[in-house]
């Protein structure tokens, strides 16, 4: 029997493309075709109507993955290309792992053969059309945005804090327009204020939950909200001063004689939307237009405050060689633990503090400050104790119980088929005699047998993969563990942290006890 994956997708529900149904029935069709003859079980993954195919962030086809890896699948059908993939190195990922488990693969509409060096050729050809297609579409897209920003209207997203959209006529057309929301923009004057007097983020946002200052949606505001607050152009003023700044951080900027001072600004390009989600660009790459709204900040407050956000993050991450659980260790109550680190008469004191407690305050969290060495010094020996005794060391164990081992089941499976072939030789024989029917029945019974035997195949297999990858996490943890153990002397900070990392999912501390989560 062969088990055919079927995947369709259709990102967008228009009338002129082909329907996921639709999508469905070509490929059967097609297989019915291409493996005439011969028995074959459909497994259908159509949860993915409406997601794009530009990523693989999609529900069915993570499902479909993963019943490749735990070879539950002999081939994956779609019906065109750019269903399952349209980025050329995600797919050339995908069809590795293809191969790996023996998986063919099969598009309805090109129509190649993934056994030949042609077909695959063939394939990433067509990946490469589909990626160039979607992004030319995007590059399509964003130019007509840009176009719209260089004019000063809204592109649309999300309305920035203290902020308004208003539609007005321009010619033929309606376009978005900013401007300033008296009832909601003081938030945003007294971030200013809070940064400029000598706040840093994480004390505007302990300022703001201390004073019951929330965001427009109810929320208090978090220092990644802040930031992004205190860096948007929109609240500044285009005044002379906001020109130069702008042009020496290399922005692409209008004529410098619209820079009177009456209106403020609007910065496009902030972030990008890339395969693996959006990442905030760097400024040289920002768009800087003149807006219809007022004027929020002063030009001269709006650029001190951007130089008092640069001070305070060299003061953030300023490199002290100190806490082998930097990014690891979490606090019980589930937010980060940090790091402070101070000099006095000569001597450096570093502690490990709830991140949590340190911005919301004791109602939030009512840990304190911890002492780096001594919670070092817990995890460095119960890695020891766990070298000493590797046995007494699991990851999380799923339930075993006694189920019977694939080859035990692939034996079965091989009787109940050899049971099946002699009697249906010997109803060759017997198709006039009275004894045909029965003959029949008895095929049927086993026949029944065999399949409930094969899902019970399928389901060992994922058992016994689980458990192989466990164990192979194990070792490979245990012999981290032994590495990092036998050369702490040699390795340097960065490198014993970055093992660390590898070790250990995370580590929770409670004030008194220690637990490492592998």
């Amino acid at each position: 029997m062969i088990v055919i994956g079927i995947y369709p997708r259709k990102s967008v529900y228009r009338d002129n493309s082909d329907s996921v149904q639709v999508q469905i029935q070509l490929c059967k069709e097609y297989a019915e075709i291409i493996y005439k003859g011969q028995e074959i079980e459909y497994r259908i993954y159509d949860k993915d109507e409406g997601f794009s195919g530009k990523n693989t962030n999609r529900p069915s086809f993570q499902e479909l993955m993963e019943d490749v890896r735990n070879r539950l699948l002999d081939v994956v059908m779609v019906y065109k290309l750019d269903r399952i993939s349209r980025n050329v190195q995600e797919f050339s990922s995908m069809y590795e792992v293809f191969q790996r488990h023996n998986v063919a693969f099969l598009s309805v509409k090109e129509s190649f053969d993934t056994s030949t060096p042609m077909g695959r050729t063939v394939m990433y050809i067509l990946a490469a059309f589909a990626q160039l297609e979607r992004e030319n579409t995007s590059e399509r897209v964003s130019d007509n945005m840009h176009a719209l920003g260089a004019s000063g209207k809204w592109t649309g997203g999300r309305l920035p804090a203290g902020m308004t959209s208003v539609r007005r006529q321009v010619g033929q057309k309606e376009h978005s327009f900013l401007l300033v929301d008296e009832s909601s923009i003081q938030l945003v004057k007294t971030l200013y204020e809070l940064i400029l007097s000598g706040h840093t983020i994480t004390r505007a946002e302990r300022y703001c939950r201390d004073h019951g200052i929330r965001s427009r949606s109810g929320k208090f505001l978090n220092t990644s909200q802040i930031y992004n607050i205190i860096t948007n152009p929109v609240y500044c003023q285009n005044s002379i001063e906001a020109y130069y700044y702008f042009k020496d951080q290399g922005c692409t900027l209008p004529d410098e004689s619209l820079f009177d001072g009456t209106k403020g600004l609007i910065g496009y390009g902030k972030t990008r939307t890339g395969i693996s989600g959006q990442s905030r660009q760097a400024v040289s790459s920002w768009s800087i237009s003149i807006g219809i709204h007022e004027p929020v900040i002063p030009a001269a407050d709006w650029i001190a405050a951007q130089s008092r956000l640069g001070l305070n993050k060299m003061y953030r991450t300023a490199r002290h060689e100190s806490g082998l659980l930097k990014g690891v260790l979490r606090c019980s109550c589930g937010s980060k633990m940090d790091i402070r680190t101070y000099k006095k008469n000569g001597i450096t004191f570093s502690y490990y503090y709830c991140a949590a407690m340190a911005r919301q305050g004791k109602n939030r969290c009512d840990s304190g400050y911890y002492r780096v060495a001594d919670v070092d010094d817990n995890f460095l020996r119960q890695l020891r104790k766990i070298r000493l005794n590797p046995d007494g060391f699991t990851l999380r164990k799923e339930t075993e119980g006694s189920a019977p081992a694939p080859e035990a089941i692939k034996t079965e499976i091989r009787k109940l088929q050899t049971s099946i072939e002699n009697l249906t030789n010997a109803l060759t024989q017997s198709m006039d005699s009275p004894a045909a029917a029965y003959i029949i029945k008895q095929i049927e019974t086993l026949d029944r047998q065999k399949k409930q035997m094969e899902s019970s195949l399928r389901k060992a297999q994922i058992r016994e993969n689980t458990r192989q990858s466990r164990l192979d996490a194990e070792r490979e943890i245990y012999d981290n563990i032994c590495i990092l153990l036998d050369t702490f002397d040699e390795i340097s900070y960065s490198g014993k942290n970055e093992l660390i990392r590898k070790i250990v999912q995370k580590c929770i501390f409670d004030g008194e006890n220690l637990r490492i989560l592998f």
